[in-house]
């Protein structure tokens, strides 16, 4: 993470995209365990630190996230793995440097493409 350096204001969200990372797979495999619910706790008081750039920034994101959240509060963690992983994407994409974001954002999914 040594694009997210003390001086970068967007170093939360570099934060909260390893966040995304790593809590996916975790609430792939051990869901509900203390482990998990500790890691879910610490992302959002980062999605709260960060709710103010995201919702500038990127308000699909933050709507993914949030719902994520609702999701895991009801027990539904197949459902809040997606929403999180849809935010890890939409981040993933701003993050980027070498490509526009919004040129990035809106390109279809090819390899669903039928070629017949």
């Amino acid at each position: 993470m040594d694009s997210a350096g003390q001086g970068d204001p967007l170093a939360v969200l570099y934060r909260l995209h390893h966040q995304l990372r790593v809590l996916s797979p975790v609430l792939t495999v051990a869901p509900g365990r203390p482990e998990t619910n500790a890691m879910l706790d610490g992302l959002a008081e980062t999605v709260s630190e960060a709710a103010g750039l995201l919702a500038t920034a990127e308000p699909e994101a933050l709507a993914a996230l949030r719902q994520g959240f609702e999701y895991a509060r009801l027990g539904r963690g197949n459902e809040a793995n997606s929403e999180l992983i849809t935010a890890y994407g939409r981040l993933s994409v701003l993050l980027r440097k070498d490509t526009p974001r919004r040129d990035s954002a809106n390109e279809p999914t090819v390899r669903w493409r039928s070629r017949f």
